[in-house]
């Protein structure tokens, strides 16, 4: 009942703010800040229910907002959004990857210093009158970024000194694994290292009398049946102390005009892919076997590499697993990395209402907003001060364990292309060597080529 009053109240409020009852006396300025304005939001892969709930609450502050939502396939966004630009009919807010954001820099607006809004009041006990104050709100600056948010953050939505958007949420790599399956390899614990972790996978990988695979320990070693190959072979190369950019050079490449078999990029490459060849102790994968998380939900493999976001849909499909999350170990303790992979709110360069955009995504990605949706939807924060809390949450504290050291490997223009270029890499290495070939000459050939592949959508 008072959820309903709630509601009605909100609609009578907007009807007399709209529509000039009750607001006698307002100035012209007054009078123009709290016009009608709609604005239009695009999202991928962000909860809905929650969004709804965050857009409903955002109207009951500026009453004169409406906000309609679309989701749209991450498949699809890249046609749809450029062509409603086109036809002017594009969204007002949108989310964007954080590797897309330099590619669509110049559709995209940079946060101003301060916006312009009004706030909108009833007052009085027994005459009811609205009370319309224009406001100006200062917005959050880079220093406030590297203050309050991971590291990344800064580095990826700071362009130029400006701001080009904020996130809800900040996802990492971790093992999910089939916990039943790993007590039948005879394995009590999950592995805390790189070299347990080979053990194990080793220990639960299963073949037929034909040495086909039919239990593998792991999807690691192969690029087209795993969707997130691009990600976890630049976490080895950072874990092994290589960088894949440096303030826009490719840099995962540099010494390779040598070729020297222990070069940092090599031996990330060749451990990845030895998970994939059957001459090796490692080999627990075929590109053969279907897609990456389709076997694991499917009980065909025992640990797959997923981010947070993976967690519902793993829980939808296998109900009845014994699933578990455990953090990607670290070849360095010392000096942990990972990679981040997540979304940002941004506003569209060509909205007419700027002001009214940017206030949107200020309200949603607020401390207390995101604290609410992360929590609701099981994601790690973006934010420092939610870091501690999540770190004793059974599901998230796995993703959350590096969060402060990982950092997005990629800030070109065409994350498609680079994506491409590191699984064609992994193909190509996992090729057999020419009779007349030179093994060191044509795998460093084959690093370099991928570097400046990938230089070239910087």
């Amino acid at each position: 009942m008072i959820k309903r009053f709630s509601i009605i109240f909100t609609f009578v409020l907007i009807f007399l703010v709209v529509g000039g009852l009750g607001c006698k006396g307002l100035s012209s300025e007054q009078e123009a800040s709290i016009r009608p304005v709609t604005l239009n939001y695009w999202t991928v892969f962000n909860d809905i229910s929650e969004l709804r709930r965050m857009i409903e609450e955002y109207k009951s502050v500026r009453p004169y907002v409406t906000v309609n939502l679309r989701q749209v396939r991450v498949e699809e966004f890249e046609k749809l959004f450029v062509n409603a630009l086109a036809e002017d009919v594009g969204p007002d807010v949108v989310s964007v990857h954080s590797r897309w954001i330099r590619e669509h820099e110049n559709k995209l607006s940079a946060m101003p210093p301060s916006i312009q809004v009004a706030n909108v009041v009833v007052e009085g006990q027994y005459r009811k009158e609205t009370v319309v104050t224009p406001q100006r709100i200062t917005m959050p600056t880079p220093a406030f970024l590297r203050s309050n948010y991971v590291q990344t953050v800064a580095d990826d939505v700071v362009i130029g000194g400006q701001i080009y958007g904020l996130p809800l949420a900040l996802d990492t790599l971790a093992i999910y694994y089939n916990k039943d399956l790993l007590d039948k390899a005879g394995i009590p614990q999950p592995p805390t290292t790189w070299a347990q972790f080979l053990d194990a996978s080793q220990a639960a990988t299963k073949f037929d009398a034909n040495g086909d695979i039919i239990q593998s320990g792991v999807a690691l070693g192969g690029a087209n049946n795993i969707q997130n190959a691009s990600d976890i072979l630049a976490l080895l190369m950072l874990q092994n102390g290589i960088g894949i950019e440096e303030k826009g050079v490719v840099t995962f490449a540099k010494g390779l005009e040598r070729p020297q078999a222990n070069h940092p990029a090599l031996e990330a490459l060749r451990f990845y892919t030895d998970f994939a060849k059957p001459t090796k102790e490692a080999y627990s994968w075929s590109e053969d076997m279907g897609n990456a998380l389709d076997e694991f939900v499917r009980g065909r493999s025992v640990f797959y590499f997923g981010f947070a976001y993976d967690h519902p849909r793993i829980k939808a499909l296998a109900p009845q697993m014994n699933l578990d999350v455990i953090p990607v170990p670290q070849l360095n303790p010392v000096s942990p990395s990972n990679v981040a992979n997540y979304w940002i709110e941004s506003v569209v360069k060509k909205s007419p209402n700027q002001n009214e955009a940017w206030d949107f995504v200020r309200f949603l990605t607020s401390e207390q907003n995101v604290k609410q949706y992360v929590d609701t939807t099981k994601r790690p924060s973006p934010m420092r001060v939610h870091i501690a809390a999540q770190s004793e949450d059974l599901v998230l504290a796995p993703f959350v364990s590096n969060i402060l050291t990982a950092e997005n490997w990629y800030r070109g223009r065409d994350v498609g292309a680079a994506e491409t270029a590191f699984q064609n890499l992994i193909t190509s290495y996992l090729q057999p060597y020419g009779e007349k070939e030179n093994p060191l000459g044509r795998d460093a050939t084959l690093i370099r080529n991928t570097a400046r592949i990938i230089q070239q959508t910087y």
